[in-house]
């Protein structure tokens, strides 16, 4: 009984320190260029006119309680008084752990796009909107629910009533891209404010959420076709993402071959991921997957599945004389 008690308190220690710690930095997609305003409020208005793109993401589906995500955009561009802009807005969800650690983001978006030298443009965004999260603290476990006997048949003496169960917080942040027909590169740095992240009085600085430094670019290698109507190229991309001491590096390559997508990604020490779309006018669905290699291993996690849906409209009436160059970047 003694190493029944010692495993099981082992055990809710651990799921409470995995609770700190997702809770602590940003859930992430394997598709981000189906989402551009989650990546950078630069890319805003960046695609060829009205956007609309939807994401579901299922992260380490054998663990019990495992993230579940959802996000879902409106962008397109705006010109004005001879100038190219855009706006968008954009909501992000995601539920955690056994206690619903639930977390809405909503985002309103504003890029301005310059000319800097022929077909070479900057673009400069801004992010500005809420967090709020809410918890289910009578879902969660506690050392001292233990019985050595029964397991977790005991009430908690954890004081839930200091704690809310819902909070709401202010959240910012900015980017900047560059782009030509060919190639782009962007700088995001999220969560300018940092956050708090608590729902308590307590924690301090501990308990803000740390700013998200985030870099990504890749080109775009036209090739030739056997069949001049259809666009076929290669897209090799990376990105890098600090967070606090978190650290990650992807890098991967996209085969264009109109309609269909393929690409493979690598995210160090984690996972290898496989992609497959299709475009079909203003449609584009995506389908990736998510294989482990980092210690969770596959067996353990089961792997993480996302599903992707855009819409990318023409803009009919853009002012004459007016030029508009959708970014490079894939879809997916």
């Amino acid at each position: 009984m003694k190493k029944l008690f010692a495993r099981l308190s082992i055990l809710c220690f651990l799921l409470l320190s995995f609770i700190q710690q997702g809770w602590a930095q940003d859930p992430q997609y394997s598709q981000f260029y189906a989402n551009q305003l989650m990546l950078n409020p630069a890319f805003a208005g960046a695609g060829e006119g009205m956007r609309i793109a939807m994401n579901y993401r299922a992260q380490w589906v054998r663990i019990p309680g495992y993230y579940k995500q959802m996000a879902f955009s409106y962008d397109m561009p705006v010109f004005f008084l001879g100038t190219t802009q855009g706006v968008g807005i954009n909501f992000t969800s995601d539920v955690a752990g056994e206690g619903d650690l639930t977390k809405l983001n909503i985002n309103l978006n504003y890029a301005y796009q310059l000319e800097i030298i022929d077909d070479n443009f900057l673009r400069f965004g801004l992010s500005a909107g809420i967090q709020q999260a809410s918890i289910d603290f009578y879902k969660l476990r506690f050392p001292d629910q233990i019985d050595p006997r029964g397991g977790f048949v005991r009430p908690t003496n954890e004081p839930f009533g200091t704690f809310s169960q819902a909070v709401i917080r202010p959240d910012v942040g900015a980017g900047i891209a560059y782009f030509n027909e060919f190639a782009w590169v962007g700088v995001t740095v999220n969560h300018i404010t940092q956050p708090l992240e608590t729902f308590s009085d307590f924690g301090g600085a501990e308990a803000r959420l740390p700013r998200k430094y985030t870099v990504t670019g890749g080109i775009n290698i036209p090739l030739r076709s056997m069949n001049s109507r259809r666009e076929v190229s290669l897209t090799p991309v990376f990105l890098y993402k600090m967070q606090g001491e978190f650290m990650q590096i992807d890098g991967g390559l996209y085969i264009n071959a109109d309609p269909m997508v393929f690409g493979v990604w690598y995210r160090h020490q984690d996972a290898v991921i496989g992609l497959i779309g299709i475009k079909q006018g203003p449609f584009s669905f995506g389908y990736s997957y998510d294989y482990t290699v980092s210690d969770l291993t596959q067996g353990i996690s089961g792997g993480s599945h996302e599903v992707s849906l855009v819409l990318d409209f023409p803009y009919y009436q853009r002012p004459r004389g007016m030029r508009h160059r959708r970014m490079p970047c894939p879809k997916f």
